[in-house]
């Protein structure tokens, strides 16, 4: 068995000039993906952002549970400003700034809402809001 191969080779002679590297090489070569990639998987992942709350609110119950993500008391309170208070009744303006995290968040998803499907939010009020609930006897 020849050592030979093991020996550097003299510049100029290098047996793999024409050699092609295997996807597998490209792949680790090729760390960062190129900019079209990115963009493409951004657009895809927003388009399945957009599919899966369309299919939340095409439901009842996921109109029902997307309402409660966004109004409950204990959720987002979207349509709700707290002004928390400590124990000792005072008032506490970091409990308060949170819950205006809260709130802000939940509008927030409400507008995402509307953009989406504005005739399914406001089915989404009908049927849980009790804001629109109608009068009995009308």
């Amino acid at each position: 068995m020849s050592d030979d191969a093991d020996q550097p080779q003299p510049e100029g002679s290098d047996e793999r000039t024409n050699v092609q590297p295997s996807d597998a090489e490209k792949a680790i070569l090729d760390l960062k993906p190129p900019k079209h990639r990115k963009e493409d998987r951004v657009k895809r992942e927003q388009r399945e952002a957009d599919e899966f709350w369309r299919a939340c609110l095409s439901t009842p119950i996921g109109r029902r549970e997307c309402w409660r993500l966004i109004a409950a008391e204990d959720a987002a309170h979207a349509f709700q400003t707290h002004f928390r208070a400590g124990p000792s009744g005072v008032p506490d303006k970091y409990a308060t700034w949170y819950a205006k995290g809260e709130q802000d968040f939940g509008l927030r998803l409400y507008q995402r809402w509307l953009m989406l499907d504005v005739a399914l939010v406001a089915l989404m009020h009908k049927e849980n809001d009790h804001r629109f609930a109608k009068p009995e006897g009308a």
